[in-house]
This record gives structure tokens, sequence and C-alpha cells, in this order.
């Protein structure tokens, strides 16, 4: 009888408490969800003034469960234990008190989450049966495009952005094009390959990355509760990936590494940067923001950028500022107020630095530039009509010392059109990110973030042929250099490193000028193909033998989605780290180290 009393009054204590809550959103409370084996444990944390919680929770859409929560003193926090098994899906929300009111929370849904995978991040999703990864095929861009297997090659078409909806379940991006993974038509058969697609929010864009130990997960469709699977657990090349039964083998097994991170906040990585935080540009310019990704070798006020180019309006040269105007440059720019002087020359000072701000409209310019330095700016002479910018094949010039780089770009009509460039040296690790305003855009170019100056100085030696190793010391520790600014100069010791292949010479090839002028010839001979025209096009084949431009090559080796611009033609083909799009929104330059 005293226990029927008992939980009659605990029936409608609680009946009491609901009658009297109000519905909140999470702003005084953190709430969760724990699992270990079949046990899983809801909790929640108030960092108010309460005294109870009481949790209302269903599993599998079952009846709801209404209790009051136990207080673990240990870890601070009220808890539910509810018995789970893999795949099970809790709906749950909290009625507690702060202080006399009682409240309401919003519901919540669990469907296993998968511990460590970080909301935000940037994965390369790799099969156990195979140790292939996961791959969109041939790059593409398009809505429909498959999805298979394939050899990690470290480009963006083998990395998924994981974003946890508020469902529970993940949304999966490709980062080369911005689509989602995808079951077709929603299907709910097996054997069905899946696909990237125009985010559309429904269940066939949703899936639950589950646990299954050992650094492995499973990947499981909302919408027909199959598992990612690879197809007869092959193990080459272009196998397909699809959904089928669940069924616990290695070929529906997957690893996750962390290559970037989106999530936002203070994140030194280019993709830290959530798209939907890139303010809107005006005038049909495109928002721009510098980044110090240097891992504290060097602090936001040691990081100096500046944009030099054309005002399409008036033709003359200018400088941008912070407020985003273009300052016609000049001569007597050399002497203004704020100039810089070394060795006794004062030089223009058009630079900014990281700290002093966040975001800057760049407005509508052409042949535009931006420098890039650490530690110190660059020195530019101005002039009525142009500039002089850093020479490093000139001695004296006073940038020869100093630690820079640069992108170029244009802004037009038609949007935003630029690259990074290594065609005439490497300063440090230079990426590029360029975002739309539609949200169908969102790319990056550049050196790898793995990659660090220093190792990248060290791989160089060890990767290059004995010709091109002198590029990397010629102006050490400051850059390395193009060929043409080393030995394969006229005069230089490879000067005819090009002769038996063609004849034309080596620095008419090099510098795509006289024989060498069309781009197409230029590009087949750095990229050692010419003597086959069907090989032209064919990436596979570029730089398989000698005399080739081995500093272009090393240069695609070590950049994202191996694009990279080595010699002047190397956007032929589609090799380049050129980016353009038609409604720019937003700009990222991250300076590496």
């Amino acid at each position: 009888m005293t226990k029927k009393l008992l939980k009659c009054g605990l029936v409608l204590v609680l009946m009491f408490s609901m009658l009297l809550s109000m519905k909140v959103s999470a702003a005084d409370f953190t709430q969760g969800v724990d699992v270990s084996g079949s046990n899983a444990v809801i909790w929640f944390k108030s960092t108010g003034n309460t005294t109870w919680v009481d949790v209302h929770y269903k599993v599998n859409s079952g009846d709801q469960q209404n209790l009051r929560m136990s207080y673990n003193s240990g870890a601070a926090r009220y808890e539910q234990s509810v018995q789970w098994t893999t795949g099970s899906v809790i709906e749950y929300f909290f009625t507690y008190n702060n202080g006399t009111p009682a409240y309401d929370t919003s519901t919540y849904t669990y469907s296993g989450q998968a511990a460590g995978l970080k909301n935000g991040g940037i994965y390369r999703i790799t099969s156990k049966v195979s140790g292939k990864v996961l791959d969109i095929t041939d790059k593409s861009t398009a809505a429909g495009a498959k999805v298979q297997q394939w050899s990690n090659s470290n480009t963006t078409n083998q990395q998924f952005k994981l974003e946890k909806q508020s469902d529970g379940y993940y949304k999966i991006t490709a980062v080369h094009s911005g689509l989602v993974l995808d079951v077709p038509s929603s299907s709910l058969s097996n054997s069905v390959q899946l696909q990237q697609w125009t985010d559309n929010g429904t269940s066939a864009q949703r899936f639950s990355i589950i646990d299954t130990g050992g650094g492995y997960y499973k990947v499981i469709s909302k919408v027909s509760g199959l598992a990612m699977d690879v197809r007869s657990s092959q193990t080459t090349d272009g196998a397909v990936v699809q959904q089928y039964t669940d069924n616990g083998t290695d070929a529906q097994r997957w690893s996750f590494t962390l290559v970037g991170d989106s999530s936002g906040g203070t994140g030194n990585s280019i993709y830290s940067i959530a798209a939907s935080s890139i303010p809107n540009p005006s005038g049909g310019g495109v928002s721009v923001k510098v980044m110090n990704g240097t891992g504290g070798a060097y602090s936001d006020s040691q990081i100096y950028w500046g944009v030099i180019g054309k005002n399409p309006a008036t033709g003359a040269w200018c400088y941008l500022d912070l407020s985003g105007n273009l300052i016609p440059i000049s001569a007597a720019l050399n002497d203004a107020a704020g100039h810089l002087t070394k060795n006794g020359v004062n030089y223009a000072n058009i630079y900014h630095k990281v700290s002093e701000t966040s975001w800057v409209n760049l407005p509508k310019i052409t042949s535009g530039r931006m420098f890039l330095s650490v530690g110190s700016p660059c020195y530019i002479k101005t002039y009525n009509d142009g500039f002089a910018g850093p020479d490093i094949n000139n001695p004296t010039d006073p940038n020869r010392n100093i630690y820079f780089d640069f992108v170029e770009f244009t802004v037009d009509d038609a949007g935003y059109h630029g690259n990074t460039t290594r065609v005439d040296q490497f300063g440090f690790p230079v990426q590029h990110r360029l975002v739309n305003k539609a949200g169908n855009y969102d790319r990056t170019v550049g050196e790898l973030e793995s990659e660090t100056r220093a190792g990248l100085f060290t791989k160089y030696q060890n990767e290059v042929p004995a010709e091109f190793k002198s590029l990397g010391t010629l102006q050490a520790p400051y850059r390395i250099v193009c060929p043409i600014s080393g030995p394969f100069n006229t005069g230089g010791t490879y000067a005819n490193y090009f002769a038996g292949y063609s004849s034309i010479s080596t620095r008419d090839i090099l510098l795509g000028i006289g024989g060498a002028s069309n781009a197409e010839v230029c590009a087949a001979l750095n990229r050692h193909v010419y003597g086959n025209t069907a090989d032209w096009n064919n990436p596979s084949k570029y730089y398989k033998a000698a005399p080739a431009n081995y500093y272009a090559k090393f240069w695609h080796d070590h950049s994202i989605d191996g694009l990279a611009y080595g010699f002047c033609y190397d956007d032929v083909n589609g090799q380049a780290s050129y980016l353009e799009v038609g409604d720019p929104k937003g700009l990222i330059i991250r300076v590496g180290w």
C-alpha cells in the first residue's frame, strides 16, 4: 500500500510539474546521451538553481516514459539509464526547475552519435575491407555523380564534412563540390549505389554514424535503415559504394580521419570559417579575409597583406584600404605619412596587418595582386602609372630577405577569377578559398594544410632530380625559386636541359615565349608529353620522364586536388590552382608556415 501511494504521489508530482512548466531552449543547461554497451545514460547538467529534473523519453517511437532523474554528484548532473541497442533512436525532453518556475525543454533525438567525431570536421573516410577511401567519381561537381572507393590521393573529392543535425543524424558533404551524400530517389532497396546531390534536407541525405569499436564505424541511412557498403567486399579502385542490409562485415566498417575543421570558432584551418558567417559583399565585390595559419610562428600583428590593382572605372592603379576603397597610387605615396623605409629608401605603405581587421570588402578590380609577408611588409615603389613589385632576380632588391608570397585575381561583372601561383617562387604555404552567395560553390586551392614550410623545403630536396635541387638552396631560407631564376636560364648549367627533346630553347619552354608561346605546346613540353598529342590532356601521363619541369611537378604533388600554377601555362587542361565563380561572397586567404 505504501509503495502504491508513493508511486501515485510521484505521478502527481510529475503531472503538476508539467502543468506548471514553460517551454524553453537550452540557455542554462547542457544535455546529452552517453552509451556504453547496452546501456544509454540520458543526462542533464544545469548551470542554474535546479533541484529536480524529469525526463520524458521514447525509444524507437514506443510509449513515452516520464521519470524523475537521479543526481550524480560525481558528474554534477542528473541521469537516467535506458536500455540501448545499436541503431535505436531515443527521443527525449526535460522538465526542470530553476528556482520556483518549471520549464520544458525542446525535444532532442539520439540515434547513435559517433563518439570522437567532430561536428563540422572534415574527414577522410576509409574502408576497413580494402583500405581505399570514399571518393566522388572523376572529381565531379555535378549532382548525381556516383560514390566509389579509390586509393587515397589527398584530394577534396575524398574529403567529407560531417554536420550533426537536430534529429541526431549527420549530413555528409563532399568538400570539393558542396553536394551531400544521398540515397538516389530515397530508395529502400539493397545494392543501390550512393551519389552526391544538392542538399534538400530529406531523410535520403541523413545518416547515423555508429561506433562499432576498434576505431571503426558503420554508416546507416535514415531513409532505408541500410548500411554504407563496399559491393562484394571488393578491394579494387572504382568499386561501388552502395547501401546494403547491415551484416556486420568489414565491407560496412569505416574509419574517419580528421583532415580539417569547418566547425567555426578560433581554429586556424581555412575550413574553420562557416560559409554562413561570411558577410555579404557590396558593389559587386567579394568579402576578403586573411588568416594566420602559422601555428604560432608569427602573431597576427606580424602578418602583412596589401592589394594593388586597377580600378576598372578609372583605369588607375590603386591600393585597397581597410574601408574597401580603391585609393590611387602615385610617386608621392612613397614619401607620404606612414611610409616605409629600408636602406635609406622610402616606399609606399599600402599594407594591413591580420590583427587590424576581420573582413574587408574588395570591390571590382582588374590585374589585382595581394602581397603577403611575415615579419615585415614588402617594399614596393609606387608611381603615377604603376608600381615596382619584388624582383627576386635582382640581388639588391629590398625584398630578397623578406618572406613573402602573393595571390592574383580579377573581380569584374562576370565574378571572381583568381589563383595562387608558384610560377616565380615559393615563399610559404598559401591556401585560397572561394565561396559563393548561392551556397553551391565552396572550393579551396593551394598547398595542403598538412604541409609545413620546413617540411616542403626538405621534401623538395628529397623528391626532385639533381638538376632541380639547387632551386631550393639558392635563396634559402627565404624561398624556393623557379627554374628560370636558377641554373636553367641562359648561361646556366642546365640552359640546354630540354635539348634533344625539342628544338625550342629551354628558356623559351620555361617562359612560354618564342617557339613555346602557344599555351598547349608550352604545357606539353613542360609536362613531357610533347611527343604524343593523345597524352596532352591526360594528367596521368604528365612528368613520367625527363626532361620535364620537375619544379612544377613538385607543387602539384603537394597541393590540394593536385592543382598548382607551376609554370606560365599550367592552366592548360585545368591543372592550375585557379578558382572562379559568378556570384562571389567570400575570399579567404590563409598564410601557412
